[in-house]
């Protein structure tokens, strides 16, 4: 029997985090711990709300703690959702029954690795923040997490909310920096593991809106992400958290990761955001050897099989 991976989800919870919660739900290789919750595809409340949603709706029973309401440094950079005012569609799927712990996710983070060294892995599917924030106040306790999961950065193609940075990250670039540096084995999927073979056709989208009642859910929750993708002249949608997801859930989906050190440019600019990968053992013409590898990035999938899979696991 395949040992479960117990993890701690963290999330901002849009859309695409619904998705990714119900995947892990409605899998047999992983046992959610609790759910975090953290600002950034919407402010704290609103995701707060929209993760109950999700739980509910994937039948899961399972405690969410609210947590940051602005990033480490305290200083806000200016985005928008693509998931609509509150993050999933605008379609009035948002009516959680449960209500959040008063316990804070750092808090809590802090206790059930504290409880469980070496067992706990925490997901993060949002900006970084709640676990920046956990290694600052307790970098022992963290130090005994037994690995971070990171949908963050571009991987090794371009970004999204600039060219060269990838909304998590750009959200709390400073969160990221600090997770990175904590020393314990860190996986990152970047927005490279979700193009076009990943993506969600208008037709599927609209095929999922006539089926179960959970692909019903997921359909509604990205209508608006779907619109702001026409807008920008792409007849499809992308799920990176679900994407993310399946990395850990489907132990047949990932076949090539690269170790490398990455580095997060936290200064103003141009480039705030952007993680740079120095893959090991790789001589760059022009480049010293910066640091020792601190993270294992995905660089190939099974993508073809992500939407019908997701499909298969939604509709059952």
């Amino acid at each position: 029997m395949t040992e479960k991976h117990r993890i701690i989800i963290d999330t901002d919870t849009g859309g695409d985090d619904a998705a990714a919660l119900i995947l892990a739900a409605r899998s047999d290789n992983v046992l959610i711990e609790g759910v975090t919750v953290a600002a950034g595809n919407v402010c704290l409340e609103q995701a707060v709300k929209n993760a109950l949603a999700a739980i509910e709706e994937a039948g899961l029973k399972v405690k969410v703690y609210p947590g940051a309401v602005t990033p480490v440094s305290g200083e806000e950079r200016e985005t928008f959702s693509v998931y609509g005012k509150d993050g999933m569609g605008d379609a009035g799927i948002v009516h959680p029954k449960g209500k959040a712990e008063k316990e804070h996710a750092v808090d809590y983070i802090l206790r059930t690795v504290k409880a469980n060294p070496g067992e706990i892995e925490i997901f993060c599917l949002g900006p970084v923040t709640n676990v920046a924030m956990a290694i600052r106040k307790d970098r022992k306790t963290m130090k005994k997490v037994k690995r971070i999961w990171s949908m963050g950065t571009a991987g090794f193609g371009p970004g999204n909310a600039t060219p060269v940075a990838e909304f998590n990250v750009y959200k709390d670039a400073e969160a990221y920096r600090i997770m990175l540096e904590l020393g314990v084995p860190v996986t990152v999927i970047g927005l490279d593991m979700d193009d076009e073979p990943t993506w969600v056709s208008e037709a599927q989208w609209k095929e999922m809106g006539k089926g179960s009642r959970l692909q019903v859910f997921i359909h509604k929750a990205t209508g608006k992400l779907l619109e702001f993708k026409q807008g920008n002249g792409i007849n499809a949608l992308d799920l990176p958290d679900a994407v993310a997801m399946a990395c850990l859930v489907w132990p047949d989906f990932v076949t090539g990761t690269a170790k490398c050190y990455g580095s997060c440019i936290t200064a103003k600019g141009e480039t705030h955001g952007m993680v740079i990968f120095y893959k090991e053992g790789f001589t760059y013409d022009s480049m010293p050897i910066i640091g020792e590898a601190n993270v294992t990035v995905v660089t190939k999938a099974k993508k073809r099989i992500f939407v019908k899979r997701l499909n298969q696991i939604l509709a059952d």
